[in-house]
């Protein structure tokens, strides 16, 4: 088997991190190595047989992350949030269902044993939806259309040819251009339901806010327009509003995604999507280094995102299975 790497996120350290580390040290195939990020100026006792990084100054998710994953070797890298509680064998399941380089996507779960989610689906402007957030449902191990940052391994060839995460992201939608960046190089995410996560959803950063809508729809322009087909990054503005428009109405009923948000969280999605097509340029100079080394070509990429694409239903509060299948490589 495998050896594989642990690399913990935490900005608030405390009991959510104790947590996390326990149970990663009590796994039934042992660690290679542990390396904990802290990424604010909140003590953490230092720990016999642990790695400790400290960001220069309190740092959002992608840049703290990035500190750990720069320095990763050649081993698989399990990507953890300090909300995270791993299953006893998870790192065991992961080393046996290793098959080389890619990204593997565990099954989180959250404390009443609901799915937290089994990956992202992916809709039309690059909107990232948790699969099967809520249910029961035992999704079978395939492909799915993005990971969660919550809890992700990376094989080294990941990090070696695609990167990191993408600084400029901070906080939300890093996991998501990640993915598409990938997925584009022709890196399949495989989800692995045996291995089993516990995520306290919002634990660290909060579930609802209108700091967190703003730059859920900034970063997820960013990485469409980075990534996916031209064809729907000229269709953008058309197929966000749809989805924006949809939301809303469901908002108002008291169901889907919206519902919490109220209307300084409709007020931040418009602001948002303003201010990721502002950045349009910079995203454009992204696209044109990352094309380069794309192997996936635009058609495949199409059949990637209607396969893992949500139903309507899902942005009004029902959550439905979807077949999924891997994009073929080609121009």
């Amino acid at each position: 088997m495998h050896s594989i790497d642990v690399l913990i996120v935490t900005h608030r350290g405390g009991t959510l991190l104790e947590n996390c580390l326990r149970s990663v040290q009590t796994q039934s195939l042992p660690a290679h190595k542990i390396v904990v990020v802290i990424s604010s100026n909140a003590p953490v006792p230092a720990t016999q047989g642990i790695q400790f990084l400290r960001t220069a100054q309190p740092a959002d998710f992608a840049p703290a992350a990035n500190l750990g994953l720069n320095k990763a070797g050649t081993n698989p890298v399990l990507l953890l949030n300090d909300d995270t509680i791993l299953a006893p064998d998870c790192l065991e399941i992961l080393a046996r269902q290793y098959g080389g380089p890619g990204i593997y996507q565990p099954r989180i779960l959250c404390p009443d044993g609901t799915v937290d989610n089994t990956g992202h689906w992916i809709f039309a402007d690059g909107f990232n939806i948790a699969r099967d957030r809520g249910t029961t449902t035992q999704r079978a191990a395939g492909p799915c259309g993005a990971f969660s940052g919550a809890a992700v391994m990376f094989s080294p060839e990941v990090l070696a040819q695609v990167g990191v995460f993408d600084d400029d992201f901070g906080a939300y939608g890093e996991d998501l251009d990640l993915s598409l960046r990938a997925i584009r190089q022709g890196f399949t995410i495989h989800h692995i339901p045996q291995a089993k996560v516990i995520h306290h959803l919002g634990a660290t950063y909060g579930r609802t806010s209108a700091r967190k809508v703003f730059l859920v729809e900034r970063n997820r322009v960013q990485a469409a327009i980075r990534s996916l087909p031209w064809p729907a990054v000229l269709s953008l503005p058309a197929t966000s509003m749809f989805r924006l428009g949809v939301m809303g109405a469901a908002a108002m009923q008291g169901t889907g995604l919206g519902a919490t948000a109220g209307w300084k969280g409709a007020c931040a999605a418009v602001a948002g999507l303003a201010a990721g097509t502002a950045e349009a340029p910079r995203a454009l100079r992204k696209r044109f280094h990352d094309s380069k080394q794309w192997t996936v070509g635009s058609q495949a990429m199409w059949t990637h995102m209607r396969k893992q694409a949500p139903s309507i239903r899902c942005l009004v509060g029902v959550d439905i299975k979807r077949p999924s299948s891997p994009p073929t490589t080609g121009q």
